[in-house]
């Protein structure tokens, strides 16, 4: 496995306390490297109701991304 997904699934599991926000996002980081590097048994699949949390839009400010939230 990659180690970069490998430290993702590591904070996911180390790190308890984080908010909605960051839980999602570190999902979606999952989710794309796991879709990327065509994990066949993915850990970080999307019910629908996490889908429409996922932020949708990004602008580009100053070099950062920044969400439509």
């Amino acid at each position: 496995m990659h180690p970069l997904l490998e430290e993702i699934y590591r904070l996911q599991n180390q790190i308890p306390d984080l908010d909605a926000k960051e839980k999602i996002l570190l999902k979606m980081f999952a989710n794309i490297l796991e879709s990327h590097y065509h994990v066949k048994n993915p850990r970080n699949t999307f019910t629908v109701e996490e889908f429409y949390q996922c932020p949708g839009r990004w602008e580009l400010i100053e070099g950062m991304l920044y969400g439509d939230d």
